[in-house]
């Protein structure tokens, strides 16, 4: 038995184990999981993989890799009961899309250079979408992902289509106005005018990421993170200087320590 003919058959072990946990037979738990129950769980461990990517730990991303499996063979067989395809069905799909969007790869195809292959990789995506019943728009990213991603996302396929909204330098200008605007909104007590000049705010921001090639998710992620592991330390030197709880503490006192733990970020 070649490495293909065990790997082909481990994935239908594990397709054969989630019909079981969902057959009378099986786990009362897996029985009673509908479409709409089960998708926060597949939204957890899609994170949980992403954590381990970003820890680099080969041993997690194989369990999480291994759990995020299990979620799409689960999903697959919520839709099978249905009798609305098969996890053959879903393979043979993104097969056939694999090979119909590498031409390149499959069909013997030169492309000149790498935009001329993505190019063409759009226009095969295009032909895609145009036999869907509901054909997505140009800029349709799915809104369940968070606001930042899906906001870069957006801005940078309208930019495929020609569409600049505005651009690196104007996009600093037109900040300095809404800033503006934002202290007035601020200043008039407004919170529907503040969310309203802080969302503007907030995607322009994302374009200036996109303009200059930055990830705003992971620009953001990264100075989070650097606050948390700041604010660690604010807490290590309140146990250390004084002997009140952190929301006890003199906001002079708090700002000063705060400060001293500027060095080591």
């Amino acid at each position: 038995m070649n490495k293909q003919d065990s790997t082909g058959e481990k994935f239908c072990k594990l397709i054969d184990i989630i019909k079981l946990l969902r057959s009378p037979e099986g786990c009362p738990w897996d029985r009673k999981q509908t479409i709409a129950t089960f998708r926060p769980y597949l939204l957890e461990e899609t994170h949980e993989l992403l954590e381990a990517l970003e820890n680099d730990n080969p041993a997690e991303v194989k369990e999480e890799l291994g759990d995020l499996l299990f979620q799409i063979g689960f999903i697959n067989c919520l839709y099978e009961e249905k009798n609305f395809f098969s996890i053959e069905d879903v393979l043979q799909s993104i097969i056939d899309k694999m090979i119909r969007r590498h031409p390149h790869v499959f069909a013997g195809r030169e492309f000149h250079s790498y935009e001329e292959m993505r190019k063409n990789w759009a226009v095969v995506k295009e032909k895609e979408n145009n036999h869907k019943k509901n054909k997505p728009s140009s800029i349709d990213v799915p809104k369940s992902l968070p606001a930042l991603i899906r906001g870069q996302k957006v801005s940078s396929r309208a930019a495929r289509t020609g569409f600049n909204w505005i651009e690196g330098a104007s996009i600093l200008e037109r900040l300095q106005k809404d800033l503006q605007s934002l202290a007035k909104d601020v200043s008039n007590g407004d919170k529907t005018k503040i969310e309203h000049t802080l969302g503007s705010i907030l995607f322009m921001l994302v374009n200036f990421a996109r303009e200059y090639d930055i990830n705003s998710e992971e620009c953001l992620k990264q100075t989070v993170n650097q606050f948390v592991s700041r604010f660690d330390r604010l807490e290590e030197r309140i146990a250390t200087n004084t002997p009140q709880a952190a929301d006890k503490i003199d906001t002079k006192i708090m700002q000063k320590l705060w400060e001293e733990t500027q060095d080591k970020s």
